[in-house]
């Protein structure tokens, strides 16, 4: 499997059971990690079984995590999108392996995080990951069908245009991957607008202050389908900018 065909069956996974995370898997996720920061300037850090407790937030998930990503990295707003970015695709990577895992912005303890954190940067998310149960606790099951209740519907996602179902199948693709993606209390705040020529991706909030590495995650997650859809082409980084067809 690979991270497009992960896309559709990555889910925001609040349980794990107690199998190990084999050490050829975490091997691979490890070297994704290092290509992720050596393509972003990020400095993502991963910790396997019994290298470091992350507490997590007994409301939110039912045990712990077996092993956890810590997205540390400058804390500008093009920083917070490229952790999102980056960030996803290797989320999308374990999927690809069949772990489980889960965006967390504030629901832990930062205290318990033992990455190193450089001058200038910040822990901006953390991502625990490990098997998923056979079944999700109906709690686990419980939260994610009321976040997952207030999802937009794909048409208020595109702007510029009379009609949404007159945008190109791509851009309808890649609308349908930013809806499955995650981002912070599911506020998915990224707008798109398209003339007829160019596209761009709008955060129309910023009450969060998360909104930035949700752009990220939602630009990672529409090029992945736009180029699975037949129009391959990378946005350029910021609030406002545009896709740029390959």
């Amino acid at each position: 499997m690979n991270i497009t065909e992960a896309l559709p069956k990555r889910f925001s996974c609040r349980a794990f059971d107690t199998r190990e995370v084999e050490a050829e898997k975490l091997d691979l996720l490890r070297s994704e990690v290092e290509r992720a920061n050596a393509e972003s300037g990020l400095h993502l850090q991963l910790f396997g079984p019994g290298e470091g407790r992350l507490d997590l937030s007994k409301k939110m998930f039912a045990g712990e995590a077996p092993c956890y990503l810590a997205f540390v990295g400058e804390d500008t707003p093009v920083g917070k999108e490229r952790a999102g970015y980056f960030g996803e695709r290797v989320v999308l990577s374990a999927t690809a392996l069949g772990l489980g895992t889960c965006w967390v912005a504030g629901t832990f303890d930062r205290k318990t995080v033992v990455a190193e954190v450089g001058e200038g940067e910040v822990l901006h998310d953390v991502i625990p990951f490990g098997y998923a149960p056979a079944k999700q606790p109906l709690k686990q099951r419980t939260i994610r069908a009321g976040i997952r209740s207030r999802d937009r519907k794909p048409s208020s996602y595109l702007e510029g245009i009379a009609s949404y179902d007159e945008a190109p199948a791509w851009i309808r693709a890649g609308i349908d991957a930013v809806i499955a993606g995650p981002s912070a209390v599911n506020g998915q705040p990224v707008t798109f607008t398209w003339d007829g020529t160019t596209l761009t991706a709008t955060l129309r909030t910023h009450k969060l202050k998360l909104e930035e590495t949700d752009l990220g995650i939602a630009k990672l997650h529409f090029e992945l389908a736009a180029a699975a859809a037949g129009q391959p082409g990378s946005w350029q980084w910021g609030d406002g900018a545009a896709y740029v067809t390959a």
